[in-house]
C-alpha cells in the first residue's frame, strides 16, 4: 500500500528556489496526534548529536560536523529557550526519529518567530509524524503567548512538506524581498535572484504543479 502524502523528502529533479510561508492566525490549526508507540520529548543535553544526525539524514547538512557546528552556533547560546522550544520524537525503542523547533529569526529585519529545522528520518516519513509535530509546535507557540503571526522557510525541493504546511493554514509570502533573505538556487549557483518577486512567483508555480502532479498519482 502506498504511503499517504505526509512525507517531507526532497525532490532534487527540479530547480531549487527558496520560499517563505506565513500564517496570520497561529491560534487556528488542525490537530494531529503521533502514531501509537511514538512520543514527544523536549530537548535535553546530549540531543544535539541526534539533531545533527537527523539534519544529515534529510540532507540539510553535508557533514555531521557541519550540523553540530550549526547547532552550537544557533541554539546553545539560548539554552533557556532551547529547553522549551525544541522538540524531538522518539519511537518505542527510545530512538530519536524527528525534530523541529519554534525559533526567533530576523529575516525581515526585526524579531519574528518561525517554525525551524523540520526533520523526520527518511525511514519514518509517511507516518504522519510531521503533521503531529506541526500541531505540537503551534501548541508551544501559543502557550508561550506569542503573536498570531508565524512564518517558516522552505524550498521547491520540499513541495511535499509544503503541502502539509498548507493544510495548517500557511500561505506563500509574495511580498518584497525580506531584508536578510538569501534565496539560494543550488542548481544555477545564483545566491541572489536578479528579480526576487519574479523568481518567487516561478517557485510557487513549480510547487503548485508538483503538488498537483504528486497527489494525482497517489493511490490510497
Amino acid at each position: 500500500m502506498s504511503k499517504n502524502f505526509e512525507d517531507i523528502g526532497l525532490d532534487k529533479s527540479i530547480q531549487h528556489i527558496g520560499v517563505i510561508m506565513e500564517k496570520f492566525d497561529a491560534n487556528i490549526y488542525p490537530r494531529f496526534e503521533l502514531p501509537s508507540n511514538y512520543s514527544f520529548v523536549n530537548y535535553y543535553e546530549g540531543l544535539e548529536k541526534e539533531w545533527a544526525r537527523l539534519q544529515l539524514e534529510v540532507e540539510q547538512a553535508d557533514a555531521l560536523e557541519e550540523a553540530e557546528e550549526q547547532f552550537s552556533k544557533e541554539f546553545l547560546p539560548y539554552k533557556e529557550d532551547l529547553y522549551k522550544q525544541m522538540i524531538f520524537v522518539k519511537n518505542d525503542k527510545d530512538e530519536i526519529v524527528a525534530t523541529s523547533c519554534i525559533w526567533n529569526g530576523r529575516m525581515f529585519g526585526d524579531d519574528r518567530m518561525r517554525i525551524h529545522w523540520v526533520a523526520v528520518s527518511p525511514e519514518y516519513q509517511g507516518l504522519g509524524i510531521s503533521k503531529a509535530m506541526m500541531t505540537k509546535l503551534l501548541d508551544i507557540y501559543n502557550e508561550l503567548g506569542n503573536e498570531r503571526y508565524i512564518h517558516l522557510t522552505s524550498q521547491t525541493w520540499s513541495y511535499k512538506a509544503i503541502n502539509i504546511y498548507i493544510k495548517f493554514g500557511f500561505k506563500p509570502y509574495l511580498g518584497e524581498k525580506p531584508a536578510n533573505w538569501k534565496a539560494v538556487n543550488l542548481t544555477s549557483g545564483n545566491f541572489e535572484p536578479l528579480d526576487y518577486k519574479e523568481k518567487n512567483e516561478e517557485a510557487w508555480d513549480i510547487i503548485h504543479k508538483k503538488i498537483c502532479e504528486y497527489t494525482e498519482n497517489i493511490k490510497f
